[in-house]
This record gives C-alpha cells, sequence and structure tokens, in this order.
C-alpha cells in the first residue's frame, strides 16, 4: 500500500495546457475519485500517475518515492481500463495470468494468486472461457482481475464501467467499492459520471479546465460546493441557478429576483458581508430542496407556471417558471396539473447558496 503525492504537476501538449498546477495528496488505503467532464485533465492526470504520460512539470511521488523517470513497470501499479484491453486468443486464466509470468513468478504463486482473484470476483467458473464467450460484466471483472493478482501499492482506474448498462453499472459500483475495502489498497479512479464518485469515493478531486476545483469527502462536495461549476456538475438532477439581487432593508438582507423575494437568515447575511458580495448574485438551490403544490391557493410564497413533469416512478421532476426562470423541482409523483396551469413554490433558505455572479466563487 502506499501514499501518492502530486505536487505542482502541469501537463502540456504542446502548447495546450491539461492539467495546471494540481496538488494532491492519496491517502494509504484511500479511494480518491476523480472527476470531471470531458478534457478537464483527468485522463492526463491518470496516466502520468501510470507512467504513460511524461510530466510537463512538478513531480510525482508514491510514499517518498519520487517516480517521475520511473516506467511503469517498476511503479507497482495496476491500471483498469475503459475497453477491458484483453488478449482475444486466451483464456481468463491466461489473461489474468499474463503480468505474473512476465514477472516470471513460479507457477504455483500463478495459480494461487489467479485462483484466489477469481473467487473474490466470482468469476472461478469462467477461467477456461475465451473473451467472445463473456458478458460486459465478466470481461470488467477479468479486466479487474488481473489488476487485482498484480497485489501492487496502487490502483488506477479509467473509466472502468463506463461501456456497462446501467443496471451492471450500478451492481459493480457496490462491487468495486466492497472490492476496494477487502484488498485495503489505494485506489484513484478517474470518472465524469458524478453518481460513481458520489457513491464510491473517500473524497472526489473535481477538476475542470486542467484546475483542481474542489477537494473533499462526497458530503462536502455536495453540500459545501466551492463554486458554482461543482455546484451544478455534482447532483442529479442538477441544482438550480437564478439571477438576483442583494436588498438591505430594516427587516436584514434578502435576495430578489422577478419573481419572488427571501429573507436571509443572519448567518447568511454575515457571510456575504465578510466576502464583500456585490448587489448582484447567483443563486442556487438543489430541486430537492424546493417543495411545489398545484394550484394558485396555496400556502407556499412564490407563485409559478408548470412548464412539464417529467415522472421517474416514485418520485417526479417538475419544471416551473418563475419571472420569467425555469427551476427544476424534485417531489414525490402525484396529480400536479399540466403545462400552463399555475402552481407554487417554496424554497428551504437554509439550503441555499449564493456564488459571486463574475468569477462563480461561493460565498456559501
Amino acid at each position: 500500500m502506499a501514499t501518492v503525492t502530486i505536487s505542482d504537476v502541469w501537463k502540456y501538449y504542446g502548447k495546450t495546457m491539461a492539467v495546471k498546477e494540481l496538488n494532491l495528496e492519496i491517502k494509504d488505503n484511500e479511494f480518491m475519485c476523480i472527476l470531471g467532464p470531458s478534457g478537464c485533465g483527468k485522463s492526463s492526470t491518470l496516466r502520468m500517475l501510470a507512467g504513460l504520460e511524461f510530466i510537463s512539470s512538478g513531480d510525482i511521488y508514491f510514499d517518498d518515492v519520487r517516480v517521475n523517470d520511473l516506467p511503469p513497470r517498476d511503479r507497482d501499479i495496476a491500471m483498469v481500463f475503459e475497453n477491458y484491453a484483453l488478449y482475444p486468443h486466451k483464456t481468463v486464466y491466461e489473461n489474468m495470468a499474463n503480468p505474473l509470468k512476465l514477472r516470471r513468478t513460479p507457477k504455483d504463486e500463478i495459480e494461487r494468486r489467479v485462483r484466489r482473484a477469481a473467487e473474490i470476483l466470482e468469476i472461478d467458473p469462467l477461467l477456461r472461457r475465451k473473451p467472445v464467450e463473456l458478458s460486459g460484466g465478466q470481461k470488467q471483472r477479468t479486466a479487474i482481475g488481473r489488476a487485482i493478482v498484480r497485489e501492487p501499492k496502487v490502483f488506477l482506474f479509467d473509466e472502468p464501467i463506463a461501456h456497462l448498462d446501467a443496471k451492471l453499472r450500478s451492481h459493480m459500483r457496490g462491487e468495486l467499492k466492497h472490492l476496494q475495502r477487502d484488498l485495503e489498497t489505494t485506489t484513484v479512479y478517474v470518472t465524469h459520471d458524478q453518481l460513481e464518485g458520489m457513491s464510491m469515493a473517500d473524497r472526489i478531486a473535481v477538476m475542470h479546465e486542467g484546475v483542481l476545483q474542489q477537494l473533499g469527502t462526497p458530503e462536502e462536495i455536495y453540500n459545501q460546493p466551492s463554486n458554482e461549476f461543482v455546484a451544478g456538475f455534482v447532483g442529479e438532477p442538477p441544482m438550480n441557478f437564478l439571477d438576483c439581487t442583494l436588498e438591505h432593508s430594516n427587516a436584514g438582507l434578502a435576495v430578489v429576483h422577478a419573481g419572488f423575494r427571501l429573507a436571509l437568515t443572519d448567518r447568511q447575511a454575515g457571510l456575504l458581508s465578510a466576502g464583500g458580495a456585490e448587489a448582484n448574485v447567483r443563486i442556487g438551490i438543489r430541486p430537492d430542496n424546493l417543495a411545489i403544490e398545484p394550484g394558485a391557493d396555496g400556502t407556499l410564497e412564490v407563485p409559478g407556471e408548470i412548464f412539464v413533469t417529467e415522472p421517474l416512478g416514485g418520485d417526479m421532476i417538475v419544471e416551473v417558471t418563475i419571472g420569467g426562470d425555469r427551476v427544476m423541482v424534485k417531489t414525490k409523483i402525484g396529480p400536479m396539473g399540466g403545462p400552463g396551469d399555475p402552481c407554487r413554490i417554496g424554497f428551504d433558505v437554509d439550503k441555499l447558496h449564493v456564488f459571486d455572479i463574475k468569477t462563480g466563487v461561493a460565498y456559501f
């Protein structure tokens, strides 16, 4: 097992900057997810950890060993790729045993490790099959088994379940998390799917345009986003954003929109004052933190008009027009009306987020 330290790392492809001044420490036995959209630098970071890409500047350490110039075979890592990368002419057993054979590991040790990995992954009945005879999930387990047999210090996963169907992805998320806990191996997992990061990781590093935006636990990333990008990227359905102005009165501070006026708490007012907030701000609130009731005569404070309803089984998403803007509300399924019908919306002000409209930095 190992700690992984990324210190002031930059990566350029020609004149194009892919990773900018990245600093990240991954603890021993930690499951770290590097999360972000395509082109954010997450895969470049993983490939630099693996030794598959040169570092433009900065340092990477495994424990106290600087690995910048070490080839991949000397880093004691195992990598699982998005496309499985199995040998089609070899059996499951041979695919899993291959990295050990290249290391000239004794045959009895190869047998022990492959059998143990196959039992952990529940693919021992498949050891004599070839990849063409396997399902997508079985191929992925084989690729993971090939990594496990190496007993590395660090696992590197590059979007390993992206090609699986939704049901199998959900199953594999639990399997991978359970496997990492059992093996107690430091793991770096790269994905664009925020659900994977939120459900599996001990901590998440959110990246955008090569820059680390926020590092924290899934709860911290979700409940205390550092900026508008993180707030909008993490969470399904995504956070609602509305441009508002701050209004001071004897009653205190409020945010004002064309469709509503919300009084802020003393704590929130203090944070805005301490942050030097200007008159124009952007508020954010998650669909879960909005309440809705049909009709024009309800008790909730903000009038709106239903744009569309999207049933999701036990829940539903209702898009509502408020003062010329649309917001999404997540609620229990039930009679709500149709497009154009009136409704009323309630805000959980304690769950409100406010961002600098120019920089996107969160005040709270």
